[in-house]
């Protein structure tokens, strides 16, 4: 595969960027769209919800609309140990404070003061400041914990109901933000969204974007040049059926290999083909490396005839 090279060539290359990396955030017009939405009944204040298969870009677009609202953003991520403290806060300890009197000879009087420390926990703090939170997929967390959002997505209300905290209720400052997300129920892990949560929130359903988007994506997040992210779309779109459909992160895993291919040396396409089956055979996709290279070839006579 000649004249394939990285579309930013960085001095250092770190792969744990992730969502850090502003620069690694693709838009288009389906994306655009989309963003415009989210960002509209964010800033009317109401709580949205992005709900789809893994792999769809949920907490990407998540935190892309959180940032763009203007505020920090603090980010939760469900887990079923999770506990109402875990969001409300807790004692983290206490400070005794003692005098002494001796003014009076052969007479101490000592005194001693016991005060208990509480530190509010992530959704209070950020109820508090008026910062944005994402709460990603929320419905790993059980039914139990997140039954505290009851109040605070209808009347932006927090009940607290430990007298160490000093107040009963936190009200919401008027800037704070909670955006979700969640995978679907029947995911490992994954719990059922209570209808009384669901119906106190917009919800997106994530579908899989377009190729020329998900091409974009992969270019964006790796460097790569669109024409070969578009070409390992394509390979993971055709090689994987319905039944082991491969999600976004299969096709920006083979493109970061092969990325890194390419800041040292070429990258041929029996490395791709090599790359690419290791890849999608770890996903339940029955496919050999030969097969791929045969895929491979095929897409690039077709290339050269048209």
């Amino acid at each position: 595969m000649q004249g394939l090279q990285l579309d930013d060539a960085d001095q250092t290359y770190n792969p744990w960027l992730g969502l850090q990396g502003n620069a690694r955030f693709f838009e288009n017009d389906e994306i655009t769209a989309l963003l415009h939405r989210g960002l509209f009944y964010a800033r009317s204040g109401v709580p949205i919800h992005f709900q789809g298969t893994a792999g769809r870009g949920k907490t990407a677009v998540a935190m892309e609309i959180a940032k763009r609202l203007g505020r920090p953003v603090c980010i939760m991520t469900g887990n079923d140990w999770l506990g109402i403290e875990d969001m409300v806060g807790k004692q983290v300890g206490q400070s005794t404070h003692s005098v002494v009197d001796k003014y009076v000879q052969r007479v101490r009087r000592s005194e001693a003061t016991i005060r208990y420390d509480w530190e509010n926990a992530i959704l209070a703090d950020a109820m508090l400041q008026g910062h944005t939170l994402v709460y990603d997929e929320f419905t790993r967390s059980n039914a139990k914990a997140n039954g505290i959002l009851l109040s605070v997505l209808e009347e932006g209300v927090l009940v607290v109901a430990d007298r160490l905290a000093g107040d009963d209720n936190i009200q919401a400052h008027p800037n704070f933000r909670i955006i979700l997300t969640s995978n679907p129920h029947d995911y490992a892990g994954v719990n059922m969204a209570p209808d009384a949560l669901l119906d106190r929130m917009v919800t997106f359903q994530m579908a899989r974007y377009s190729p020329e988007t998900e091409s974009g994506i992969v270019a964006a997040r790796t460097g790569l040049s669109t024409k070969l992210s578009m070409r390992i779309v394509q390979l993971v779109n055709d090689l994987s059926d319905t039944a082991t459909a491969c999600s976004m992160r299969a096709a920006i895993l083979i493109a970061q290999i092969s990325a890194m291919r390419l800041r040292t040396a070429s990258l041929s396409d029996v490395l791709l083909a090599q790359i690419a089956a290791d890849v999608l055979s770890g996903r339940g996709v029955k496919v050999t490396t030969g097969q791929v290279a045969n895929y491979l070839g095929q897409t690039a006579q077709k290339e050269v005839a048209q």
